[in-house]
């Protein structure tokens, strides 16, 4: 990974670090269940010929505050492709984040809402169809409060 990449994590994790710890007294713990590991494997037929895999590997740790504040760091891994009656479609990436969300409510069926705070985002995408072109995506981007920060993800896509 290149250095700057590897210095704007060091960063990022330095401020959720150090937001963590201000929002956190000593009589206070953050939860964690420690790291999640979530594997998905399935196909999905869309329609008569046409059909939807995916493969993915997704590391994950969450920490959540008792003053409402959740931390969400992950790496995730995917595959996918998908197949149809005149050609098919695949695409492989990468993803790297770390999210930061002032409160949480979770409503009766289980659901979780998060309120947006922070989000980082690194990744790369490669994405080829049966006509030859092939698309690379590099995602780098930051928001603040759901909205704006920077957003320097870049693509390119050429045919074979």
């Amino acid at each position: 990974m290149p250095a700057k990449t590897m210095l704007r994590l060091s960063a990022c994790g330095a401020a959720v670090a150090a937001l963590m710890a201000t929002a956190i007294s000593p009589a206070q713990a953050a939860s964690t269940e420690g790291t999640k590991i979530t594997v998905r494997d399935t196909c999905t037929e869309l329609a008569p010929d046409m059909t939807s895999c995916l493969s993915m590997t997704e590391r994950r740790i969450e920490v959540h505050a008792p003053s409402g504040i959740s931390v969400l760091q992950g790496y995730r891994e995917y595959s996918t492709s998908t197949t149809y009656p005149d050609g098919s479609y695949t695409s492989d990436g990468t993803r790297r984040y770390v999210y930061v969300y002032s409160s949480r409510v979770e409503v009766p069926d289980g659901t979780i809402y998060f309120d947006p705070q922070v989000a980082r985002v690194d990744g790369s995408d490669v994405l080829s169809f049966a006509d030859g072109l092939t698309c690379v995506l590099d995602t780098n981007l930051v928001e603040a409060n759901g909205t704006g920060g920077y957003n320097h993800s870049t693509g390119s896509c050429t045919y074979s």
